[in-house]
């Protein structure tokens, strides 16, 4: 079992959307990381992530999130503070969001203590399998935060 897992959040097929994949896929490619590491590609999320959630102990994820800030601007939260309301236009299951999983998780089944999220603020979430200028230019450096959360937190876990 990994003692972390870095968890990339996306549809790669709408744009901005997919940064989260990109993120993970760029940290998970930057250097050598030790066998206890897994990078997992959650695609849109939803109830497929309940054993990733349930099995991790320690989680960093990546994802876009809509928080009134310029386009490739991010913010490392932790999942208490995000305040998503329960989806009242829900169609079906394959509608739940990564929070809304992560809540059902913690209430009903486990789910680690230990989660840190890096969101970034996406420019246009629409058809397109490339990221906009904003967030292709954001990239190297987000990158770097996200080698730095991976790295610091593996440090941390061995102190």
């Amino acid at each position: 079992m990994a003692k972390l897992t870095v968890l990339g959040i996306g549809s790669i097929v709408m744009q901005d959307d997919g940064v989260g994949v990109r993120l993970m896929e760029a940290v998970r490619e930057a250097r050598d990381w030790p066998e206890d590491v897994e990078f997992i590609d959650g695609g849109v999320g939803g109830l497929n992530l309940l054993n990733v959630i349930e099995s991790a102990e320690h989680m960093l994820v990546f994802d876009s999130g809509d928080m009134n800030l310029p386009a490739g601007e991010h913010r490392i939260i932790h999942p208490r503070q995000v305040a998503e309301p329960p989806s009242a236009h829900r169609v079906s299951l394959h509608d739940v969001s990564f929070m809304e999983t992560l809540r059902l998780c913690e209430t009903f089944a486990q789910a680690p203590d230990d989660i840190v999220l890096l969101a970034i603020q996406p420019s246009v979430v629409d058809f397109g399998r490339h990221l906009t200028p904003p967030l292709s230019a954001a990239l190297g450096g987000l990158t770097a935060v996200g080698v730095a959360m991976v790295a610091d937190t593996l440090k941390r876990l061995t102190l």
